[in-house]
Order: structure tokens, then C-alpha cells, then sequence
């Protein structure tokens, strides 16, 4: 956009044609790829079998879309659903006992906070009411942190294994780390497309909108590692 106002402001077209090769560029699915494959690089898959013992599960909110009908408000599965079923697999594979979900909600939102949804599915799954444990509403990872603070100084919990998108899980874990939280880190919800084709050389808006997200991840990564 700022380009385009720039050849509009200077009457030139060059621009212009930067405009198109950088939409090119970011729309062309080895671009999204490359960088999704460099945000999950730091936490790649891990074998539930070596994960470490630990006193709580905490699977961050980010996987539920809801909205409201005649009937009230009803939950779909996002992109992040992985984070709730790795959580679950953890819990009966006896790393932990307690299993932690976040009350995720947008100040904006009507909705249900994420973890009393997340906190139902999971009883129909098998796991015992006194083993779910909800923080307070949490708006972002910052919140979340914090509430997961308090709930474990509540709960006298001091070493949890910490679910959440591989590559959401560098700027959880410093946020985590930086409250003082014990923490070790479970990445779920790999998207980096590792198989290709000869549709990869075809530039597409899939791609344009898996390259902008991955640079709004690098960008909030950048803004906490300032911060803390």
C-alpha cells in the first residue's frame, strides 16, 4: 500500500512494478513455506514417550471459533486443535495429573471463555472433573501467563509442561519463563507443508495469507524479546 501511494504521489512506475514483485513474491508457496519452516524449527516434534514427568498440563486457548445462534453459542475447531488433543494424549499417558486449560476470551467477546469449552470436551474424553483446572479470563499469552501463575501458587503446583502451536511456542515460552513459571515445552500444530508439487510454483492467495501470518508471529516475537 505504501508503495502504491508513493508511484501515485512521485506520477512514477516504478512502484508499481516493485508492488508486483514483492506480491509475488510473498504469494509464492516456497516463500510461506520457508518461513513457517524457520518459526518451527526452534521446537520440532517430540516423542510423547520422552517428555518429562510434571505436576499439570497447561494447553494454551487459540483453537476454538464460536458463534451464536438461536440456540446459543456454538464451538468449531480452529487450526489449532492439535493443542487440545496433545493435552489430553499427555494427561493419559500419565505424564501429568492435573490438566490446566486457559479462559481465553477477547475483550470484545461474548462468547464463552475458551477453557470452560475446552474444559467439557475434555470430560466426554474421559478425563475426571477433579483433574481440569481452569486460570482466570486471559486475553493474550501475557494473560495467560499470569493467570497460570496464580493457579499454581493456588494449587501448590510448581512444574508443568506447556502445550501450544510450535510456532506460538518461542514467545509462550519466554513469557512463561520470564513469570517464573518451571516449564517444559510440548509443540503441537506443525504447518509447515514439507511435501510439494508443481502447484508450489504457482503463486496463490493460501500462500500470500500463510506468509503474512508467519511474518506477524516474527513480528510479535520481535516485540517481546524488546520487552523482556
Amino acid at each position: 500500500m505504501a508503495l502504491l501511494l508513493l508511484g501515485i504521489f512521485l506520477r512514477r512506475f516504478w512502484p508499481f512494478y516493485l508492488v508486483l514483485i514483492f506480491t509475488l513474491i510473498f504469494s509464492w508457496p516456497p516463500t510461506a513455506r520457508l518461513i513457517w519452516s524457520s518459526l518451527e524449527s526452534t521446537y520440532p516434534y517430540q516423542h510423547i514417550d520422552h517428555v518429562e514427568q510434571a505436576n499439570a498440563v497447561v494447553v494454551l486457548s487459540g483453537m476454538l471459533g464460536t458463534f451464536e445462534t438461536e440456540h446459543g453459542y456454538v464451538a468449531e475447531w480452529g487450526d489449532a486443535a492439535d493443542r487440545f488433543f496433545a493435552g489430553i494424549d499427555l494427561i493419559k499417558a500419565g505424564k501429568a495429573e492435573k490438566l490446566i486449560f486457559t479462559r481465553g476470551q477477547m475483550p470484545w467477546s461474548d462468547s464463552p471463555p475458551e477453557g470452560e469449552v475446552l474444559r467439557l470436551k475434555a470430560l466426554k474424553m474421559g478425563i475426571p472433573e477433579a483433574n481440569i483446572l481452569l486460570t482466570g479470563k486471559a486475553a493474550n499469552t501475557t494473560d495467560e501467563a499470569i493467570q497460570v501463575k496464580k493457579l499454581l501458587q493456588q494449587e501448590g503446583l510448581n512444574h508443568i509442561i506447556l502445550v501450544t502451536s510450535s510456532f506460538h511456542m518461542p514467545r509462550s515460552k519466554l513469557l512463561f519463563d520470564n513469570a517464573g513459571i518451571n516449564n517444559v515445552a510440548y509443540p503441537t500444530d506443525f504447518q509447515a507443508n514439507t511435501t510439494t508439487s508443481w502447484l508450489d510454483m504457482i503463486p496463490s492467495a493460501q500462500a500470500f495469507s500463510a506468509t503474512s501470518s508467519g511474518l506477524r508471529e516474527y513480528i510479535g516475537r520481535m516485540y517481546y524479546w524488546l520487552r523482556f
